[in-house]
């Protein structure tokens, strides 16, 4: 998985976007939140997130959590009070 980073750093070094690791991060989980919101992704979204949490490197440390808060604001009623 580190080596999939790596590569895919230098793919974004040639096309001229380099970025944070927190963009990346914020990236990443903003495309889990859609795929956790897309019906049949949930948990696709919920392993790749947990899965992320795991990386050797920790650059994804939190993800899953992060995820999770997001998905429960997201689905919490609004309430009228």
């Amino acid at each position: 998985m580190e080596q999939d980073y790596i590569q895919f750093s230098k793919l974004r070094k040639l096309c001229g976007q380099q970025g944070t690791l927190q963009e990346d991060y914020q990236a990443t989980l903003d495309h889990l939140v859609r795929m956790a919101s897309t019906n049949g992704w949930k948990a696709h979204a919920w392993f790749r997130a947990q899965e992320l949490d795991n990386h050797p490197t920790g650059i994804w440390r939190g993800i899953s959590q992060d995820l999770t808060d997001i998905m429960k604001a997201i689905n919490e009623p609004i309430s009228d009070k």
